[in-house]
């Protein structure tokens, strides 16, 4: 995992801490409406320890760029900025900035994003110090809705939130999602180097818990300390349940895990391949292919806990049922009851 072609996008020379605390990973696209705020609030931060921030601006089309360029030469002992001469996408971003952090601890966060509580990063790094066996902790964030739904703030996590996250709470059901980005710090011993599977995983998140889970436990402060911007360009509006390429990257992706944690979580995680199998069935580029339908409906039934006969009709009558295919089963029922005897 080399990214050390981009290490030429620098803009300018730094004084870094040698030895930073903390390292504050920063990736930022067409941003120029909130950048300046987010990096406001990082230079803020009250601490007693030294930090740096390693800042990535993918070649954004509107005024981004300069507000990177103006914070990198206000700050030179703090931010060490990557201005790309073309676009890289978001996760060469983020692992090039994110491999370039020396901190003990790294905190990752968007460039739309923002932290509320000037404590926040001493409070993090108070809890891992006391907490040696934890690989990271996270806190409770807002998130400010900028996606056309016109729905009211809200809270993250709610007051029954555990203390202690492991492996098994990311593998509950497919999408888990309750730790914002910005809230998150975690050991970097755990995370630098990354499994190589790792970079063709489509979301980083979840992977990237699993990894620390699997190192130690992830602690909960439930402080709200930051916002979460929900926008129309945020990365959950570049996936569709219905994209063959993305159903097929997350079954990639729940594989890879499957394996990293040694099948010990197999009885959550094929349940969840599962239901991709079955979303895979109903996507667009499959629209009147049966021979991949049937493929995917296949993997959709092995992988069920209950592999019987009543699962495989109701998985059947939900995805495959058509004129055509009722005949055919009807015709099949009873020889199907036998096989699944």
């Amino acid at each position: 995992m080399d990214y050390s072609h981009l290490d030429s996008h620098i803009y300018r020379q730094t004084k870094l801490a040698e030895n930073p605390k903390v390292s504050i990973c920063l990736i930022t696209y067409n941003h120029s409406l909130y950048l300046e705020n987010c990096l406001k609030n990082i230079i803020e931060q009250k601490i007693n320890f030294e930090f740096e921030v390693i800042l990535g601006e993918d070649h954004s089309t509107d005024d981004t760029a300069s507000i990177a360029k103006k914070y990198a030469d206000a700050f030179p002992e703090l931010i060490k900025a990557f201005i790309r001469p073309k676009n890289v996408g978001p996760k060469t971003n983020f692992l090039h900035c994110f491999l370039q952090c020396k901190g003990e601890y790294i905190v990752f966060i968007e460039g739309d994003d923002y932290w509320t509580n000037q404590n926040k990063l001493q409070k993090q790094v108070d809890f891992l110090d006391k907490n040696p066996h934890a690989s990271a902790c996270f806190h409770n964030a807002e998130i400010l809705f900028e996606d056309g739904s016109n729905k009211p703030n809200q809270l993250i996590n709610s007051p029954n939130q555990a203390q202690w996250t492991y492996t098994k709470d990311f593998l509950k059901e497919k999408e888990t999602w309750f730790m914002a980005t910005a809230s998150v710090m975690m050991r970097r011993k755990f995370v630098n180097p990354l499994p190589k599977w790792f970079v063709d995983c489509k979301s980083g998140d979840i992977p990237m818990y699993v990894i620390l889970s699997e190192n130690g436990p992830i602690g909960y402060l439930s402080e709200m300390m930051s916002i979460y911007r929900k926008n129309l360009g945020g990365q959950s509006f570049t996936d569709s349940n219905t994209s063959k390429a993305f159903l097929k990257n997350r079954i990639f992706m729940y594989s890879r895990l499957n394996e990293f944690t040694k099948y010990q979580y197999i009885h959550l995680i094929n349940p969840i391949l599962a239901e991709y199998h079955e979303l895979l069935i109903h996507c667009i580029e499959y629209k009147g292919t049966i021979f991949k339908k049937i493929f995917h409906f296949y993997f959709a039934f092995i992988l069920q806990p209950n592999k019987d006969f009543k699962t495989f009709s109701m998985l059947f009558k939900k995805n495959l049922m058509s004129m055509k295919a009722l005949l055919i089963y009807l015709e099949t029922r009873s020889k199907l009851k036998e096989i699944f005897k």
